[in-house]
Protein backbone atom coordinates (compact mmCIF):
# COMPACT_ATOMS: atom_id res chain seq x y z
CA UNK A 1 0.00 0.00 0.00
CA UNK A 2 2.95 2.29 0.54
CA UNK A 3 3.40 2.47 -3.22
CA UNK A 4 -0.10 3.95 -3.50
CA UNK A 5 0.57 6.98 -1.33
CA UNK A 6 4.06 7.54 -2.70
CA UNK A 7 2.65 8.43 -6.12
CA UNK A 8 3.41 12.03 -7.06
CA UNK A 9 0.46 14.32 -6.34
CA UNK A 10 -1.19 12.08 -3.73
CA UNK A 11 -1.12 13.23 -0.12
CA UNK A 12 -1.38 10.41 2.42
CA UNK A 13 -3.62 11.69 5.23
CA UNK A 14 -4.36 8.47 7.09
CA UNK A 15 -6.86 5.63 6.94
CA UNK A 16 -10.62 5.51 6.91
CA UNK A 17 -12.46 5.06 10.19
CA UNK A 18 -15.78 3.30 10.76
CA UNK A 19 -17.67 5.32 13.35
CA UNK A 20 -20.36 2.66 13.74
CA UNK A 21 -17.94 -0.07 14.76
CA UNK A 22 -15.33 2.30 16.22
CA UNK A 23 -12.58 0.65 14.21
CA UNK A 24 -9.88 1.82 11.82
CA UNK A 25 -10.17 0.41 8.31
CA UNK A 26 -7.25 -0.55 6.05
CA UNK A 27 -8.42 1.79 3.26
CA UNK A 28 -6.03 4.70 2.75
CA UNK A 29 -7.19 8.32 2.68
CA UNK A 30 -5.35 9.82 -0.30
CA UNK A 31 -5.89 13.46 -1.19
CA UNK A 32 -5.31 14.63 -4.76
CA UNK A 33 -3.09 17.71 -4.54
CA UNK A 34 -4.70 19.09 -7.69
CA UNK A 35 -7.75 19.89 -5.56
CA UNK A 36 -5.73 22.44 -3.60
CA UNK A 37 -6.06 25.23 -6.14
CA UNK A 38 -7.70 28.03 -4.17
CA UNK A 39 -8.74 28.21 -0.53
CA UNK A 40 -9.29 25.54 2.10
CA UNK A 41 -10.24 25.51 5.76
CA UNK A 42 -9.91 22.84 8.46
CA UNK A 43 -12.73 22.91 11.00
CA UNK A 44 -12.94 20.96 14.24
CA UNK A 45 -13.26 21.15 18.00
CA UNK A 46 -10.31 21.84 20.26
CA UNK A 47 -8.07 18.81 20.30
CA UNK A 48 -9.69 17.20 17.26
CA UNK A 49 -6.46 17.24 15.23
CA UNK A 50 -6.69 20.37 13.08
CA UNK A 51 -3.02 21.21 13.52
CA UNK A 52 -2.02 17.57 13.00
CA UNK A 53 -3.91 17.44 9.71
CA UNK A 54 -2.43 20.75 8.61
CA UNK A 55 1.09 19.58 9.40
CA UNK A 56 0.44 16.35 7.48
CA UNK A 57 -0.57 18.37 4.42
CA UNK A 58 2.60 20.46 4.69
CA UNK A 59 4.78 17.38 5.01
CA UNK A 60 3.13 15.60 2.10
CA UNK A 61 3.54 18.70 -0.06
CA UNK A 62 7.22 18.89 0.86
CA UNK A 63 7.78 15.22 0.04
CA UNK A 64 6.35 15.94 -3.42
CA UNK A 65 8.76 18.84 -3.87
CA UNK A 66 6.18 21.58 -3.31
CA UNK A 67 7.57 24.55 -1.31
CA UNK A 68 5.52 25.80 1.63
CA UNK A 69 5.14 29.24 3.18
CA UNK A 70 3.37 28.91 6.54
CA UNK A 71 2.39 31.66 8.99
CA UNK A 72 2.53 30.27 12.52
CA UNK A 73 0.72 32.43 15.12
CA UNK A 74 1.04 29.93 18.00
CA UNK A 75 4.45 28.34 17.58
CA UNK A 76 3.10 24.86 16.75
CA UNK A 77 4.66 24.47 13.31
CA UNK A 78 8.23 24.78 14.52
CA UNK A 79 7.98 21.09 15.46
CA UNK A 80 8.52 20.38 11.77
CA UNK A 81 12.21 20.82 12.55
CA UNK A 82 12.10 17.87 14.94
CA UNK A 83 12.25 14.91 12.58
CA UNK A 84 14.27 11.88 13.62
CA UNK A 85 14.80 9.24 10.90
CA UNK A 86 16.68 6.93 13.26
CA UNK A 87 13.97 7.13 15.94
CA UNK A 88 16.68 6.56 18.53
CA UNK A 89 16.35 7.50 22.21
CA UNK A 90 19.32 9.87 21.90
CA UNK A 91 17.34 11.91 19.34
CA UNK A 92 14.46 12.41 21.76
CA UNK A 93 16.46 12.91 24.97
CA UNK A 94 17.24 16.65 24.45
CA UNK A 95 13.51 17.36 24.09
CA UNK A 96 12.35 15.48 27.20
CA UNK A 97 11.15 17.57 30.14
CA UNK A 98 13.15 16.32 33.15
CA UNK A 99 10.26 17.20 35.46
CA UNK A 100 7.87 15.05 33.44
CA UNK A 101 10.35 12.15 33.48
CA UNK A 102 10.63 12.52 37.26
CA UNK A 103 6.85 12.43 37.65
CA UNK A 104 6.90 9.15 35.76
CA UNK A 105 9.65 7.94 38.11
CA UNK A 106 12.03 7.56 35.18
CA UNK A 107 15.37 9.00 34.18
CA UNK A 108 15.54 11.28 31.16
CA UNK A 109 17.24 8.56 29.12
CA UNK A 110 14.66 5.94 30.11
CA UNK A 111 11.81 8.31 29.28
CA UNK A 112 13.42 9.08 25.91
CA UNK A 113 13.69 5.36 25.24
CA UNK A 114 9.99 4.81 25.98
CA UNK A 115 9.11 7.75 23.76
CA UNK A 116 11.19 6.37 20.88
CA UNK A 117 9.45 2.99 21.19
CA UNK A 118 6.04 4.66 21.26
CA UNK A 119 6.84 6.64 18.13
CA UNK A 120 8.22 3.62 16.29
CA UNK A 121 5.15 1.51 17.03
CA UNK A 122 2.79 4.41 16.35
CA UNK A 123 4.25 5.03 12.90
CA UNK A 124 4.15 1.32 12.13
CA UNK A 125 0.39 1.36 12.66
CA UNK A 126 0.21 3.72 9.69
CA UNK A 127 2.57 1.64 7.52
CA UNK A 128 5.46 4.03 7.99
CA UNK A 129 8.93 4.04 9.48
CA UNK A 130 12.06 6.15 9.73
CA UNK A 131 12.78 5.88 6.03
CA UNK A 132 9.85 8.14 5.21
CA UNK A 133 11.04 10.66 7.77
CA UNK A 134 14.40 10.58 6.03
CA UNK A 135 12.68 11.16 2.71
CA UNK A 136 10.96 14.24 4.12
CA UNK A 137 14.26 15.64 5.39
CA UNK A 138 15.93 15.02 2.05
CA UNK A 139 13.06 16.52 0.04
CA UNK A 140 12.90 19.98 1.63
CA UNK A 141 14.79 22.37 3.84
CA UNK A 142 12.88 23.61 6.91
CA UNK A 143 13.57 27.10 8.20
CA UNK A 144 11.85 29.03 10.98
CA UNK A 145 11.77 32.80 10.54
CA UNK A 146 11.19 35.00 13.59
CA UNK A 147 10.58 38.64 12.59
CA UNK A 148 11.80 40.98 15.31
CA UNK A 149 13.74 38.24 17.10
CA UNK A 150 16.90 36.17 16.83
CA UNK A 151 15.19 33.10 18.29
CA UNK A 152 15.13 31.71 14.74
CA UNK A 153 16.27 33.21 11.45
CA UNK A 154 15.56 36.99 11.50
CA UNK A 155 13.41 38.27 8.66
CA UNK A 156 13.70 41.81 7.33
CA UNK A 157 9.99 42.60 7.14
CA UNK A 158 10.73 46.33 7.26
CA UNK A 159 13.67 46.31 4.90
CA UNK A 160 13.68 47.15 1.23
CA UNK A 161 10.33 48.28 -0.20
CA UNK A 162 11.37 48.02 -3.82
CA UNK A 163 9.42 46.78 -6.81
CA UNK A 164 9.31 43.19 -8.00
CA UNK A 165 10.56 42.44 -11.51
CA UNK A 166 7.25 40.79 -12.42
CA UNK A 167 4.98 43.45 -10.93
CA UNK A 168 2.32 45.05 -13.15
CA UNK A 169 1.54 48.79 -12.85
CA UNK A 170 -1.76 47.95 -11.15
CA UNK A 171 0.02 45.69 -8.66
CA UNK A 172 2.60 48.39 -8.03
CA UNK A 173 -0.06 50.99 -7.19
CA UNK A 174 -1.80 48.57 -4.83
CA UNK A 175 1.51 47.66 -3.18
CA UNK A 176 2.48 51.30 -2.70
CA UNK A 177 -0.90 52.19 -1.15
CA UNK A 178 -0.77 49.19 1.19
CA UNK A 179 2.85 49.90 2.14
CA UNK A 180 2.09 53.54 2.89
CA UNK A 181 -0.88 52.58 5.05
CA UNK A 182 1.15 49.97 6.91
CA UNK A 183 4.01 52.39 7.55
CA UNK A 184 1.64 54.99 8.95
CA UNK A 185 0.17 52.35 11.24
CA UNK A 186 3.67 51.71 12.54
CA UNK A 187 3.79 55.25 13.94
CA UNK A 188 0.27 55.14 15.33
CA UNK A 189 -1.62 56.75 12.45
CA UNK A 190 -4.18 54.01 11.95
CA UNK A 191 -7.32 55.82 10.83
CA UNK A 192 -5.91 56.57 7.40
CA UNK A 193 -8.29 57.72 4.70
CA UNK A 194 -7.43 56.91 1.07
CA UNK A 195 -6.92 60.59 0.26
CA UNK A 196 -5.30 61.75 3.51
CA UNK A 197 -2.24 63.92 3.04
CA UNK A 198 -0.02 61.51 5.02
CA UNK A 199 -1.06 58.63 2.79
CA UNK A 200 -0.64 60.74 -0.34
CA UNK A 201 2.82 61.97 0.71
CA UNK A 202 4.18 58.52 1.53
CA UNK A 203 2.68 57.08 -1.65
CA UNK A 204 4.28 59.86 -3.71
CA UNK A 205 7.64 59.21 -2.04
CA UNK A 206 7.49 55.47 -2.67
CA UNK A 207 6.37 56.07 -6.24
CA UNK A 208 9.27 58.41 -6.91
CA UNK A 209 12.02 56.04 -5.75
CA UNK A 210 14.68 55.29 -8.37
CA UNK A 211 14.40 51.76 -9.70
CA UNK A 212 17.94 50.83 -8.68
CA UNK A 213 17.99 52.36 -5.18
CA UNK A 214 17.42 50.92 -1.72
CA UNK A 215 14.29 52.12 0.07
CA UNK A 216 14.48 51.31 3.74
CA UNK A 217 12.95 53.27 6.62
CA UNK A 218 16.02 55.48 7.05
CA UNK A 219 15.66 56.54 3.41
CA UNK A 220 11.95 57.19 4.02
CA UNK A 221 12.64 59.53 6.97
CA UNK A 222 15.05 61.55 4.83
CA UNK A 223 12.56 61.72 1.99
CA UNK A 224 9.76 62.91 4.29
CA UNK A 225 11.96 65.83 5.29
CA UNK A 226 13.26 66.57 1.78
CA UNK A 227 11.19 64.84 -0.91
CA UNK A 228 12.60 64.56 -4.40
CA UNK A 229 9.61 66.35 -5.92
CA UNK A 230 8.01 69.79 -5.62
CA UNK A 231 4.34 68.98 -6.19
CA UNK A 232 1.76 66.50 -4.96
CA UNK A 233 -1.05 66.46 -7.48
CA UNK A 234 -1.41 70.02 -8.72
CA UNK A 235 -0.44 71.65 -5.40
CA UNK A 236 3.08 72.68 -4.55
CA UNK A 237 4.63 70.65 -1.72
CA UNK A 238 4.67 73.45 0.89
CA UNK A 239 0.97 74.17 0.38
CA UNK A 240 0.02 70.49 0.48
CA UNK A 241 2.26 69.45 3.39
CA UNK A 242 4.38 72.24 4.98
CA UNK A 243 7.93 71.50 6.06
CA UNK A 244 7.13 71.84 9.77
CA UNK A 245 4.39 69.18 9.54
CA UNK A 246 6.67 66.92 7.53
CA UNK A 247 9.31 67.31 10.23
CA UNK A 248 6.79 66.17 12.86
CA UNK A 249 5.96 63.10 10.77
CA UNK A 250 9.66 62.35 10.25
CA UNK A 251 10.26 62.58 14.01
CA UNK A 252 7.53 60.01 14.65
CA UNK A 253 9.21 57.56 12.29
CA UNK A 254 12.60 58.33 13.77
CA UNK A 255 11.32 57.55 17.29
CA UNK A 256 10.26 54.11 16.12
CA UNK A 257 13.61 53.56 14.42
CA UNK A 258 15.44 54.56 17.61
CA UNK A 259 13.42 52.21 19.84
CA UNK A 260 15.52 49.41 21.43
CA UNK A 261 15.39 46.23 19.37
CA UNK A 262 13.74 47.81 16.36
CA UNK A 263 16.74 47.10 14.16
CA UNK A 264 15.78 43.42 14.27
CA UNK A 265 12.72 44.19 12.16
CA UNK A 266 14.85 45.48 9.32
CA UNK A 267 17.69 42.95 9.41
CA UNK A 268 17.88 39.32 8.41
CA UNK A 269 16.86 37.41 5.32
CA UNK A 270 14.98 39.50 2.74
CA UNK A 271 11.20 39.25 2.57
CA UNK A 272 11.22 37.84 -0.96
CA UNK A 273 9.16 34.89 -2.16
CA UNK A 274 11.98 33.30 -4.15
CA UNK A 275 14.41 33.14 -1.22
CA UNK A 276 11.71 32.07 1.23
CA UNK A 277 10.44 29.18 -0.88
CA UNK A 278 13.73 27.85 -2.28
CA UNK A 279 17.31 27.50 -1.11
CA UNK A 280 20.06 29.10 -3.22
CA UNK A 281 20.60 25.65 -4.75
CA UNK A 282 16.94 25.44 -5.81
CA UNK A 283 15.86 22.97 -3.14
CA UNK A 284 12.21 23.42 -1.97
CA UNK A 285 11.78 24.88 1.48
CA UNK A 286 9.19 24.78 4.24
CA UNK A 287 9.38 28.40 5.37
CA UNK A 288 7.68 28.94 8.72
CA UNK A 289 7.17 32.56 9.72
CA UNK A 290 6.56 32.48 13.46
CA UNK A 291 4.51 35.44 14.67
CA UNK A 292 3.92 34.02 18.14
CA UNK A 293 4.12 36.89 20.68
CA UNK A 294 7.23 35.41 22.28
CA UNK A 295 9.08 35.43 18.95
CA UNK A 296 9.27 39.22 18.89
CA UNK A 297 6.91 42.19 18.81
CA UNK A 298 7.28 45.67 17.33
CA UNK A 299 8.20 48.32 19.90
CA UNK A 300 4.76 49.87 19.57
CA UNK A 301 2.94 46.61 20.21
CA UNK A 302 2.12 45.03 23.55
CA UNK A 303 3.73 41.62 23.66
CA UNK A 304 2.70 38.60 25.69
CA UNK A 305 4.70 35.78 27.19
CA UNK A 306 1.78 33.37 27.34
CA UNK A 307 2.91 31.41 24.28
CA UNK A 308 6.41 30.87 25.62
CA UNK A 309 5.00 29.81 28.99
CA UNK A 310 2.66 27.42 27.25
CA UNK A 311 5.56 25.88 25.31
CA UNK A 312 7.64 25.58 28.48
CA UNK A 313 4.90 23.51 30.09
CA UNK A 314 5.04 20.90 27.34
CA UNK A 315 6.35 17.60 28.59
CA UNK A 316 8.35 16.75 25.48
CA UNK A 317 7.81 14.55 22.45
CA UNK A 318 4.38 13.01 22.03
CA UNK A 319 3.43 9.88 20.09
CA UNK A 320 2.32 10.29 16.47
CA UNK A 321 -1.14 11.78 16.07
CA UNK A 322 -3.61 9.33 14.57
CA UNK A 323 -4.68 11.96 12.05
CA UNK A 324 -1.13 12.39 10.81
CA UNK A 325 0.32 10.03 8.26
CA UNK A 326 3.79 11.30 7.56
CA UNK A 327 6.91 12.05 9.54
CA UNK A 328 7.31 11.90 13.27
CA UNK A 329 6.65 15.21 14.96
CA UNK A 330 7.26 15.83 18.67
Amino acid sequence: MAADYEKLGLFYLGKRYDLASNTRLPDLVLYDSRDLLTHAVILGMTGSGKTGLGISLLEEAAIDGVPVLAIDPKGDLTNLLLTFPNLSPSDFAPWVDPAEASRQQMTVDAYAGETAKRWTSGLAEWDQDGSRIARLREAADVRVYTPGSRAGTPLAVLGNTGQSRHETPEDAHARIAATASGLLGLVGITDVQPHSREQALLSAILQSRPADSDTDLAWLVQQIQRPGFERVGILDLETFFPARDRQDLALRFNSVLAAPGFELWSTGDPLQAASLLFTPEGRPRIAIISIAPSAGSPPSARGSSRSSKRRNRKSGPSPPNSSSASAAKP
